[in-house]
């Protein structure tokens, strides 16, 4: 094996690479031309105790993709990065970046490392998507990579470990916490799924297609959504006190117009999370609800 020597033409490799998203970043850059080889515990592979073949190939690597569970990553970090080349690019895949980046600032010798996370499940596709980005150690290897993305439509959004995992929080945490509450609460209800599609709002129907999609899904993806972020159980609990004050706000304290204004201060309030992007939210409802499923 030699390392690549041609112009622009890297060896990547993609441990995790027979996964969802390590298979997406490994058929972008084979479509680049790249050399990717993939190394996958379904054949046999451990990135955090890697072979002689595995060894040989991390050595010559330009790239390594960490495509695996985070205590897979964690574990695997400072092993592969005294064996990868002190220029070659490490990238993580996972949904919470603040403690890698932890075990990261302490490594040395560094070299660049990057952590990116699709905003979206691989089979929707790249193009016109956001993928977050935190850059854990600059170099010529991660301002290449922004640029694959950049290439390949997606829609970078640069930012901090930290913010990365506030962020995510209020926008996978929470929405999935909601999406999984409502369902909860529809079979505690006891109704008839055939009565409610006859009867079915748009919102509802909306729901109900985002908790089918969810609870059809992979059950350790949505759980670690939920148990790996620290700052998850804050939107969990922000969510429960949510609920209390809708609650608080229908009940009957025998003043109509003092109920009234307390509703209406709760939209306001609900209303005042989507900032500048209300009206644009609004149009995009209204397309939704336009559609054959409204």
């Amino acid at each position: 094996m030699t390392a690549s020597t041609a112009p622009g033409v890297r060896s990547v490799v993609v441990a995790g690479g027979a996964g969802a998203v390590g298979t997406m970043f490994a058929d972008r850059w084979r479509g680049d031309g790249d050399t990717v080889h993939v190394l996958d515990a379904i054949a046999g592979d451990d990135i955090r105790s890697p072979g002689p073949e595995a060894t040989a190939r991390l050595r010559e690597a330009d790239v390594l993709v960490l495509a695996v569970p985070e205590g897979v990553a964690l574990a695997a970090v400072r092993t592969v990065r005294s064996v990868l080349r002190p220029t070659a690019l490490l990238v993580e895949t996972l949904s919470v970046k603040t403690r890698f980046a932890a075990v990261v600032a302490d490594l040395e010798p560094g070299g660049p490392t990057v952590g990116v996370n699709p905003m979206f499940a691989p089979p929707l596709d790249l193009p016109g998507r956001v993928v977050a980005v935190v850059v854990h150690r600059h170099g010529p290897g991660a301002d290449r990579l922004l640029d694959d993305l950049a290439r390949w439509g997606a829609r970078t959004e640069v930012t901090t470990a930290e913010r990365h995992d506030r962020l995510c929080a209020a926008i996978q945490a929470l929405t999935h916490a909601t999406i999984l509450s409502f369902g909860t609460a529809l079979a505690d209800l006891g109704v008839d799924a055939d009565d409610t599609a006859l009867l079915a709002t748009p919102p509802f129907t909306t729901m109900s297609a985002m908790l089918a999609r969810i609870t059809g899904g992979t059950p350790e993806v949505y759980r670690d959504v939920q148990k790996s972020n620290p700052c998850a159980p804050a939107a969990r609990e922000a969510l429960g006190r949510a609920v209390s004050r809708v609650s608080a706000a229908c009940a009957d304290a025998g003043d109509t117009d003092r109920d009234a204004d307390e509703f209406a201060a709760l939209l306001v309030r609900a209303g005042a999370a989507l900032g500048t992007h209300a009206d644009g939210y609004a149009e995009l409802c209204a397309r939704l609800f336009d559609g054959p499923a409204s």
